[in-house]
């Protein structure tokens, strides 16, 4: 236990932190992230080669390379970050933490600058203070994001859309002792709003939107659904599937895949 704690503290710096990232546990789940990619990084190889050159390609067709942004960069796992930087003249990397590797990767690149921001538009925040859950949910139409997207000539959302809700409505269940019947309606707006703020015609957007758990002892596969907003209906569109977790603690008992796509409108 002492050893997990000096890890994040030594990784994220906590007093630097938003205290809302903290406490809603964006921390703990990006140091999941690291040491699940630790753990599985030849089963992710395929995955994270489809997202980077989806995004490439993406980024070749732009018409405009002033400026682009990446949302949920993350560790840069998934991030052809060296190729966008010669592609574009600025690249912002866009995310509620920053883990300090890639503070110093971004410190010696002098076009790529790291933004902090709440990609629900406010609605960590607000689950932190809200008195009531029903408080919070009608509160939720009216979010607005945290960055002006508008201003990019490329916006790449990147395996984050599934995310928003997730590490949220976790946190919404603890707090106010509400089930997932109530949840739905809050993964469905979260998702949606994070869609129809996304820039037409210069955006790309890459999610799992299914969870395929496949049991070890051969029984029948379970397959859940991830997203529940409407995605974009474009012909420009890649799918394929990502070998997520194969030491069954994502899920146990059972190797989870993720069913992947990536779209660009």
């Amino acid at each position: 236990m002492k050893y997990c704690k000096k890890l994040i503290d030594n990784i994220f710096k906590p007093k630097t932190l938003p205290a809302a990232a903290r406490r809603a546990g964006y921390v703990s789940d990006q140091l999941g992230i690291r040491n699940r990619f630790l753990r599985e990084s030849g089963n992710w190889k395929s995955h994270l080669d489809n997202t980077r050159n989806f995004i490439v390609e993406a980024a070749r067709r732009a018409e405009k390379r002033t400026s682009m942004a990446v949302l949920g960069s993350g560790w840069l796992y998934d991030v052809p970050l060296d190729e966008l930087s010669q592609m574009f003249e600025s690249v912002t990397l866009v995310d509620i933490v920053h883990p300090e590797p890639v503070k110093a990767r971004v410190a010696r690149m002098s076009n790529v600058r790291l933004l902090t921001a709440d990609l629900t538009g406010g609605a960590v925040r607000q689950a932190m203070s809200a008195p009531s859950f029903t408080s919070f949910a009608g509160w939720l139409p009216s979010a607005v994001p945290d960055i002006n997207l508008s201003e990019f000539d490329l916006v790449v959302s990147v395996n984050l859309l599934n995310q928003l809700d997730i590490i949220l409505c976790d946190y919404l269940k603890k707090r106010f002792r509400v089930g997932e019947e109530q949840l739905q309606p809050v993964r469905k707006m979260v998702q949606q709003n994070h869609i129809s703020w996304l820039p037409a015609g210069r955006t790309c957007l890459i999610t799992d939107y299914c969870q395929v758990d496949i049991p070890l002892d051969g029984s029948q596969k379970k397959e859940t659904q991830l997203v529940y907003a409407d995605l974009p209906q474009t012909p420009s569109k890649a799918e394929w599937e990502w070998v997520f977790d194969t030491n069954q603690r994502y899920s146990e008992k059972n190797n989870t895949i993720f069913k992947v796509m990536a779209v660009c409108f």
